[in-house]
């Protein structure tokens, strides 16, 4: 595995077909070697007339070098620090390069993105690429999720490089995996762009088609069927009339099965949508209380100037509220861009049961964060010009779901926590209408 040569500019791309030359963006690099330096950007000289907003409200297209904001992503632009993997992608990353010989340490944030190469997530892709060459000796789920444990635990793990393949990209605290799930009913071995050699396969429709696919372990944290619990609150929310991608709960060797998801960054095979998170659109970092709920409903209108994203956002809102859903921080929700440069909200994702940090939400309703109420919500409402009929409609509709907990539960096979969630939701809709 090689460095970048220090001082030397990292490429930046937009990759929205994989059979079609890649859309210039910039460059980076990182301004000094200390500790704390900041990348500085330059914008591509096609971009500064485009309509089309790489980063959808910071960092407006213009000439010369632009520094990043501050040190809250690793010194980089928000919008980059979003192809960085966190959590479990970062510790496998980490793991994998030190294998190699390399001191993670030495590598600035930069340097990581080159690690990154063509495999994050979003339509950016980075070169030169200093990815190392795939090593994915298998596809046992099982044997994947045992070995995301140990290395939990701290222990070493003969699947490292198998899972630093298939998951190194990834953000979140939880294990995971990505992999291409076929027409034909096979599972790639890769991260799921697209089918090996496609690019000199004469027709699409010769071979099987690939779709991209999370799967997820368990942390060492979670209850022990995660999995259905978070199947259930998948088909919960949909039920409550919020866009989630397509997802299954794939059987397990021992235990429940694992929950498993349609990537929607990939809405089709080798076709890729650029993606930003709440957290890189407005530089608002994870886990730290820099944003409400307010914030959120007014990034959204201000990046997707979509009314109908807003009402889709205070939909979201009051799910995660009834359903005990405080894990809502601002990496928990994202915004994507198609080719023309139009961005609407992403679907919905990593909704499950969730204490929050202290009993409260990440993402605080009009100042509340540990029990916010109707009225609470309905402030919201009016500040966002959503009609107080409507908002009541959208309340309705979500508690009237969130109230099917049980028959969701059985339905994906939960069992341990089925009661304890039940009563945490019985006791926070009591509270929410304010008796």
């Amino acid at each position: 595995m090689t460095r970048l040569t220090p001082g030397s500019p990292l490429a930046i791309a937009l990759r929205f077909d994989e059979s079609a030359a890649d859309l210039p963006v910039g460059r980076t690099v990182m301004a000094g070697s200390k500790a704390g330096g900041r990348a500085m950007l330059e914008w591509h000289a096609d971009r500064l007339g485009d309509v089309r907003r790489v980063s959808p409200l910071l960092y407006p297209p213009e000439p010369g070098l632009i520094e990043a904001r501050g040190p809250a992503f690793d010194g980089l632009h928000g919008f980059l620090a979003d192809s960085l993997p966190d959590g479990w992608g970062a510790l496998l990353m980490r793991r994998r390069v030190e294998r190699l010989g390399t001191r993670w340490d030495r590598l600035d944030p930069v340097d990581r993105l080159a690690l990154v190469g063509k495999q994050g997530r979003g339509a950016l892709v980075f070169t030169p690429a200093t990815t190392p060459p795939a090593e994915a000796e298998t596809l046992d789920l099982s044997a994947l999720a045992a070995q995301s444990r140990a290395i939990l635990l701290g222990e070493e793990a003969q699947l490292v490089d198998t899972l630093a393949t298939l998951g190194g990209a990834s953000g979140g605290a939880r294990p995971k995996v990505h992999v291409g799930f076929g027409s034909d009913g096979m599972i790639r071995v890769d991260e799921g762009e697209t089918a090996p050699g496609h690019e000199s396969w004469p027709l699409w429709e010769s071979w099987p088609l690939w779709e991209s696919w999370i799967v997820k372990f368990p942390a060492l944290t979670d209850p022990v069927d995660i999995g259905p619990v978070e199947m259930a609150y998948a088909t919960m929310a949909q039920a409550a009339g919020i866009a989630m991608a397509p997802c299954r709960l794939l059987p397990a060797r021992h235990g429940p099965g694992h929950f498993a998801t349609r990537r929607f960054d990939r809405p089709a095979p080798g076709r890729r949508l650029h993606m930003v998170s709440l957290a890189g659109a407005v530089e608002a970092p994870p886990h730290l209380p820099a944003l409400d709920y307010d914030g959120f409903l007014r990034a959204t209108l201000a990046i997707t100037r979509d009314v109908r994203d807003v009402e889709a956002a205070f939909r979201r809102m009051v799910f995660n509220v009834l359903a005990c859903n405080r894990d809502d921080h601002t990496g928990q929700h994202a915004y994507l861009m198609d080719e023309s440069g139009t961005w609407r909200l992403a679907p919905a994702y990593d909704l499950t049961f969730s204490a929050g940090p202290g009993g409260e939400h990440y993402l605080a309703v009009a100042g509340e964060g540990r029990a916010p109420t109707r009225a609470h919500v309905l402030h919201l409402a009016q500040t966002h010009g959503i009609a107080p009929a409507r908002a009541a409609e959208v309340i309705g509709e979500v508690a009237a779901a969130v109230a099917d907990w049980p028959a969701h539960a059985q339905a994906a096979g939960v069992t341990a926590s089925r009661a304890e969630i039940a009563a945490r939701l019985g006791q926070i809709a009591r509270d929410f209408a304010g008796s």
